[in-house]
């Protein structure tokens, strides 16, 4: 537990500052820390998770370079009048060097290439959406944060003290169904009244109090495919890099898709 609370107050720490000031001329602090969190991240799933079991091979890495390169892009090209055609050259782009790498790579095989397409997109996007987010506005980043961490942490407390009926056992046998319910209430409730007092949103409240209660179950979605991965591979956590805490994809594993959510509500309301 101390191990966990020192990490903890030092990721906080970290993290916040780089949040807090990365805006304006210092806007590449953020930028530059999503696409190393991107990068490492596709390493864990990548090495840490699909070989986890498995001999490592040489082409295993070559998903960490379209991460990095992919995560890049869109950050540098969000608000460019050709950003679609962009993302959509960089995908065709994508696919046809694996092909290529297929064709003259015996040892590759059609799951590799599936695999290493998921691994890019599952641990680029989020990171990708925490990007756009914070090029909008730090209270939407604090918004989302408010949503996953309150969710995390009630469903954990909840839980332990009221949960007797299993979410998904086969998945992650220690969640109940009340912490989950108590998770959605107040990451949901909290993270609407958040967002309310800010004027996130210039709709009305109650459409803000359904988005934040759709983001926490996003959320707790996110954190049960994360353990579903893990599941399948028999590994507790992604890697060992955060003490007490696991990996990138422990920690960013329901915000990552809360991120993307709340990246496709504001695309679409404002």
């Amino acid at each position: 537990m101390k191990t966990r609370i020192i990490t903890a107050t030092i990721l906080i720490l970290v993290f916040g500052t780089i949040l807090i000031i990365g805006e304006g001329d210092l806007a590449f602090l953020f930028s530059g820390g999503v696409i190393l969190l991107a990068t490492l991240a596709n390493y864990e799933f990548m090495i840490r998770l699909n070989r986890a079991n498995a001999e490592r091979k040489w082409f295993d890495y070559l998903p960490m370079l379209f991460t990095f390169i992919f995560v890049l892009l869109n950050i540098i090209y969000f608000n460019h009048n050709q950003y679609t055609n962009i993302l959509y050259y960089t995908v065709l782009a994508m696919m046809f060097v694996y092909l290529m790498i297929y064709l003259m790579t015996y040892q590759m095989t059609r799951n590799d290439i599936g695999v290493a397409i998921l691994g890019i997109f599952y641990t680029s996007i989020g990171f990708i959406a925490l990007a756009y987010l914070r090029s909008i506005h730090l209270n939407l980043i604090l918004y989302l944060l408010m949503i996953t961490i309150l969710t995390d942490t009630f469903a954990y407390f909840i839980g332990i003290r009221f949960g007797k009926h299993r979410l998904m056992p086969k998945v992650s046998p220690k969640k109940s169904v009340e912490g989950a319910i108590g998770g959605l209430f107040f990451g949901g409730l909290f993270g609407g009244l958040f967002a309310v007092m800010m004027d996130l949103f210039s709709i009305h409240f109650l459409w803000v109090i359904l988005i934040s209660l759709s983001l926490s179950v996003v959320s707790q979605s996110g954190d049960l495919i994360a353990s579903k991965f893990k599941r399948e591979v028999g590994i507790k956590d992604y890697s060992h890099l955060f003490p007490g805490h696991g990996g990138i994809l422990d920690r960013f594993d329901s915000t990552m898709f809360a991120a993307i959510a709340l990246m496709l509500i504001w695309q679409v309301i404002s």
